[in-house]
């Protein structure tokens, strides 16, 4: 693979989807429609089981609980791949999921890409324009998948808040779920329900 080529994806990536405060000043978002409502068992009680909702947007090729309806913004990149974001704040806490979609298959398929993708992701989200301020450090990571496809876990902690990130390089496709929340107001079983609950389905 060209090595500049590969740089250059690289860093369109990693900037792309790190840079989502940007990114939404520069569209206004538009609510998500057509998803359908689900009644789910009763949680904890720091979670209103009413408000939760299952998202299968059309054409982003996966599916998730949120606390509400999101606002979505997308933007298309070079190369015909395509950027959306789904977004929800919710008692201050902010559920996101970014997604590239047709991206280069033999990028994903590359191992070095992985690699690089994964060491470059976590530094290039707290350099962002959006994290920058809070002063969080990278605490925890580890290797996960989903559906066979590789991932990894980032786990992003300051003095007032935390952030847990998901990223799946599927098929044709890069995920990246994210739920921040100010320890104040820090709900485990929310982050863990939203979490577990990400999953790909085809499109």
């Amino acid at each position: 693979m060209n090595q500049k080529i590969f740089s250059t994806v690289l860093l369109l990536v990693c900037l792309a989807v790190m840079s989502s405060a940007a990114f939404g000043q520069q569209r206004q978002p538009r609510r998500s429609g057509g998803l359908d409502n689900l009644s789910l068992p009763s949680t904890a009680a720091s979670i209103a089981s009413s408000s939760w909702q299952e998202f299968a947007p059309d054409g982003a090729g996966f599916s998730v609980m949120m606390p509400g309806l999101p606002d979505e913004t997308s933007k298309d990149m070079p190369n015909a791949t395509n950027l959306r974001e789904y977004r929800v704040k919710n008692n201050g806490t902010e559920y996101i999921v970014g997604v590239f979609l047709n991206f280069p298959v033999e990028m994903l398929h590359d191992p070095k890409f992985m690699a690089t993708y994964f060491d470059v992701l976590p530094r290039a989200m707290i350099g962002s324009a959006e994290y920058v301020g809070k002063n969080y450090k990278l605490i925890a990571q580890r290797a996960i998948t989903l559906n066979d496809f590789p991932g990894r876990q980032f786990k992003f902690d300051s003095a007032d808040y935390t952030c847990t990130m998901r990223v799946f390089l599927a098929e044709h496709s890069i995920y990246v779920v994210s739920i921040e929340s100010p320890k104040a107001t820090l709900s485990t079983d929310s982050v863990e329900k939203f979490l577990s609950s990400f999953s790909l389905k085809e499109n």
